[in-house]
């Protein structure tokens, strides 16, 4: 079942798009123990993140979907087929000029104005499972 989105003026085709990269993680589809241990090997997590991860994974299998509040869309979701984990393993950049060509090729591709680029890149901007640019800030909790 899918949500009627016709009365949405959405254009799709602006993110129907791909680049050629090479990633140098990837958990494969599906979702489990195994997918979490791969996560916290590359991200070479303390112990204690591992097992909270762990813990998270067990509590999310356990619970049913929120289906009586929210859309019987989430009951077409096959988890065994989303690719939880995907990056090509750069750092955070401090900057806007940091950031990677592939990247900003993407906003730019998605239509995102120049100055909400740089605003974004100076927060924390996301690509792939890992985030590209990650600015301090002192607002930030």
């Amino acid at each position: 079942m899918k949500t009627d989105t016709s009365a949405v003026n959405i254009d799709r085709d602006k993110g129907d798009f791909h680049y050629k990269v090479d990633y140098g993680f990837d958990a494969g589809v599906g979702l489990g123990d195994h997918v979490v241990n791969y996560i916290s090997d590359v991200k070479q997590d303390p112990d204690w993140v591992r097992e909270f991860r762990l813990k998270a994974l067990q509590t999310f299998e356990s619970k049913p979907l929120p289906t009586h509040w929210a859309s019987r869309d989430l009951e077409a979701i096959d988890f065994s087929k989303i690719r939880y984990y995907l990056a090509q393993g750069q750092r955070a950049t401090r900057s806007w000029d940091e950031v990677p060509e592939d990247v900003k090729r993407t906003f730019e591709r998605l239509g995102i104005p120049e100055q909400e680029r740089k605003f974004l890149a100076g927060v924390e901007a996301q690509f792939d499972s890992d985030p590209t640019s990650r600015k301090p800030s002192a607002n930030r909790a």
